[in-house]
């Protein structure tokens, strides 16, 4: 097997469709920290009501994130991947119609429920069938759909259209790809019946209860939600930091929200290289000192040109860290038990990526918005002691195997 190859015989359609899934997963992610300004604005709403949206939205990802799994067994992946692009489409719609600010909670709920049911039956299907350097690919492929959200919500404001037109656009963008996976059914059934994780796989699965006795587990939950807490505070609210604090117009401050999440795509393309070359394990290393140094930089922000700097960094820094450990996880945990090891990883995550910048809106609310370079540089810290002591866990319960293995 090489590193650049998925693990089973995956048919390379599907592995491109998976790359379309996590692009039109991603679109919508990066909206709300360019158009929740706007639509403050527009409903007359506080600051701190985005963790409002963001809490909604959580509350769905958990559940069809825990059930996702599952789920794509019983029914087979291509239906949850079009199920959930229509919903994705039903919620970009309902921002770009509604004419009440409550009509965007149910919206945000089952904007969640989409989301989490595509991450997770991809992250597990993916887990187990593709490489570190696939896995950073299919993350880059969000990426892309994450860079391409603020820029096209951008040039939607900056033009006049307005944010509500910027909406109605990725709609029509998700509605296509609704419409594709939805002529690629059978092909997704072909791709399940050749042995992966998809519906009608054959695979063991430990119980439930043996997987949450395992200390691994517990530390990704923490390591995923720390992760995501500082990914996604960073998307959802630098450009209000950037126009808000630091004065800078919305052209250039949407132009660097969105040339952050350009970076993390970057990254992801190239470090899905580097991993074919080094153990993953150090290029995940590299990452995180990169986007330590970022953080810092964030922290100390003389000017827009260091800014812009640091959010390149920490883009590019934070790159490999999502794939490459969701990729180890089987090797880390066992295949039996990865299942609910992804599962409580993709939950996780959408707590984290919902928690962290919910709470940082209401923190900036009332000790101002400098909170957000001081949460990026704790969580890098708190991100890189979870890695390592994940690391020494595992390389101590794999050298007492192996010492009972021998006595």
């Amino acid at each position: 097997m090489t590193a650049s190859r998925p693990r089973s015989g995956l048919p390379a359609t599907l592995i491109a469709m998976a790359f379309l899934a996590f692009i039109s997963l991603g679109l919508p992610d990066g909206l709300p920290g360019v158009t929740w300004p706007f639509i403050r604005e527009t409903f007359d709403r506080p600051l701190g009501n985005l963790g409002i949206l963001l809490i909604c939205g959580t509350g769905g990802y958990l559940f069809s994130g825990l059930a996702g799994g599952s789920i794509v067994r019983r029914t087979g992946l291509g239906l949850v991947l079009t199920v959930s692009s229509a919903a994705m489409v039903v919620t970009l719609l309902t921002y770009a119609l509604t004419p009440s600010f409550y009509l965007l909670i149910p919206a945000a709920i089952l904007g969640g429920l989409a989301s989490g049911a595509i991450d997770t039956g991809i992250n597990l299907y993916g887990a187990r069938r593709f490489s570190p350097r696939v896995m950073n690919w299919l993350h880059g492929s969000w990426g892309l759909g994450a860079t391409a959200g603020p820029l096209l919500m951008t040039a939607a404001i900056t033009t006049g259209a307005g944010w509500r037109w910027g909406y109605a656009v990725i709609a029509l963008i998700l509605t296509g790809m609704a419409v594709m996976f939805l002529v690629t059914l059978r092909r997704w059934q072909e791709g399940a019946d050749t042995g992966g994780d998809g519906a009608g796989a054959a695979m063991v699965v430990a119980p439930f209860t043996q997987a949450l006795r395992h200390p691994v587990i517990w530390l990704n939950v923490g390591l995923f939600m720390v992760y995501c807490g500082v990914e996604m505070a960073a998307g959802q609210w630098l450009f209000t930091l950037l126009t808000r604090q630091h004065g800078i117009d919305v052209g250039t401050a949407g132009t660097i929200a969105g040339l952050y999440w350009g970076a993390l795509t970057f990254g992801r393309l190239v470090f899905g290289q580097v991993t074919a070359r080094v153990r993953p394990l150090n290029a995940l290393r590299a990452g995180l000192a990169i986007a330590m140094v970022s953080a810092c930089l964030f922290a100390w922000f003389p000017n827009p040109a260091v800014g812009m700097a640091a959010a390149l960094g920490l883009g590019f820094g934070l790159a490999p860290t999502f794939p490459t450990l969701v990729s180890l996880t089987p090797l880390r945990v066992g295949d039996a038990i990865a299942p609910h090891a992804v599962g409580f990883q993709m939950t996780a995550a959408g707590a984290g990526a919902t928690i962290v910048p919910g709470a940082l809106g209401w923190l900036a609310q009332h000790l101002g918005l400098l909170v957000l370079p001081v949460w990026l540089v704790l969580g890098m810290v708190l991100l890189i002691g979870l890695s390592e002591i994940t690391e020494r866990l595992v390389r101590r319960r794999a050298a007492r195997t192996v010492a009972a293995a021998m006595a």
